[in-house]
């Protein structure tokens, strides 16, 4: 019994913890891929804007008429979809 308690245990530990964020980072792998000059997303610290100009990993974020910032691409935590574009 006591053979089989760890790799039980690792099994429970893989399917529970390291999949389901394995099958995230995919997710925003693929979302990042796809950014595109006026997207508007949200960052990792919850500032919304819409892209700019997107240059290699680094994205110029336009905040409010006048205001740009630059960010790491890796810092863009989703893309805002609104209703009426469906």
């Amino acid at each position: 019994m006591g053979i089989l308690f760890i790799p039980i245990l690792l099994v429970i530990m893989y399917l529970l913890i390291l999949r389901p964020q394995q099958k995230r980072m995919k997710e925003q792998r693929a979302m990042l891929s796809v950014l595109d000059v006026g997207d508007d997303v949200r960052t990792d610290s919850g500032i919304y804007g819409t892209i700019s100009d997107l240059d290699g990993d680094t994205v110029f974020l336009m905040v409010a008429d006048g205001v740009e910032i630059k960010i790491s691409k890796a810092s863009i935590a989703e893309m805002i979809r609104y209703d009426d574009e469906e």
